[in-house]
């Protein structure tokens, strides 16, 4: 059984492992933009409904360097800092008891 010191520890080294994993796939997708193989993931997953619904309709071009900060690094961020509040809360909590 997990007590609440192991999963604020775990959470935490989940928010470091998404955090620094969303840089590291943007700078795969930044690097490599001009491959024909990113250039169809990136429009596919851009041009459907679930994409336009998550990411926004795309302004100009889906590889763009705006296009995607606020299609990878955006929520790679957002994720790695609500793991980090709540590995905060719970460690925060094991100290005070």
């Amino acid at each position: 059984m997990l007590t609440q010191l192991v999963v604020g520890w775990l959470l935490l080294l989940a928010a470091v492992l998404v955090f620094v994993g969303g840089f590291a796939f943007r700078a795969l997708l930044g690097r490599y933009r001009n491959t024909s193989a990113v250039e169809r993931a990136v429009r596919a997953l851009r041009g459907n409904v679930v994409g336009r619904v998550l990411f926004g309709r795309v302004a100009e071009d889906a590889l763009d360097d705006v296009e995607l900060d606020s299609m990878i690094l955006m929520p790679a961020i957002t994720v790695s800092c609500g793991l980090c509040l709540t590995s905060i809360f719970l460690l925060g909590i094991e100290v005070l008891t």
